[in-house]
């Protein structure tokens, strides 16, 4: 009997053991899973939030081609090619006066998204491939847009400005006096030229950025369809 219960006792004990073990496997294993689970909702926070960011940019970029255009390279052209002429123009043979754009070429960067996610939460991001993409993005290509923008405007301050406030009227309009005289200032030709080429400089990078987004955009697509998430949802939530 003594030898029963002794064995009983055992039997218990080693059964508690086991309980206990298992009771803490089970809450390990479920602490991983919701762990992963909530690892899961950042990541697809922050792509969504990356992609409406590259979306955005799109826009803007598309934007700000149409704009400089019109508004910059256009006026800057039909200025060089009056300065440039043998004869001087005369401005009742021109549908618009003379103008000299003030202004830089520049895409507002909606980088938000990536910044949190440089230093707080790069590594949410599994698929490396994507996330290479994404820094190579955000680290070179508006980098290297950002300094030609810098250098423009740092150029313009220093050499245009002047230029402006010397030969310029009201809306920056060139008076057909001021005209003569700016076709005898040689160095402040060559200074319009090469603000011109900065213009034409900064509409090649735009340009070549769009077709980068696009593909960045339908590998985030993919991306976010594959984990279970709507694409054109989350930027109607966005209003984009």
């Amino acid at each position: 009997m003594t030898n029963l219960l002794s064995r009983f006792t055992k039997s218990s004990k080693i059964f508690e053991i086991l309980m206990i073990f298992f009771g803490i496997t089970l809450s390990m294993q479920f602490n991983n899973w919701n762990e992963a689970r909530k690892q899961k909702q950042k990541e697809l926070k922050l792509l969504s939030a990356i992609y409406v960011d590259l979306n955005t940019d799109l826009v803007d970029v598309k934007s700000v081609i149409r704009k400089f255009d019109v508004s910059y390279i256009k006026v800057l052209n039909r200025l060089d090619s009056c300065l440039q002429t043998s004869k001087p123009v005369d401005f009742k043979s021109l549908k618009k006066p003379l103008m000299l754009p003030v202004g830089n070429s520049y895409m507002d960067q909606n980088n938000g998204a990536f910044e949190c996610a440089k230093y707080d939460g790069a590594n949410l991001i599994k698929n490396s491939s994507l996330k290479i993409k994404i820094f190579e993005y955000y680290e070179s290509k508006l980098k290297w847009i950002k300094n030609q923008q810098d250098w423009q405007y740092q150029f313009g301050s220093t050499y245009i400005y002047p230029i402006f406030i010397k030969y310029c009227e009201d809306n920056l309009q060139i008076s057909y006096q001021n005209y003569l005289r700016l076709r005898k200032d040689k160095q402040a030709i060559r200074l319009l030229s090469m603000w011109k080429k900065s213009y034409v400089q900064n509409q090649k990078m735009h340009k070549e950025l769009i077709p980068v987004l696009k593909k960045l955009k339908h590998e985030m697509e993919q991306e976010l369809t594959a984990k279970g998430e709507d694409p054109k949802q989350i930027l109607r939530e966005c209003k984009i």
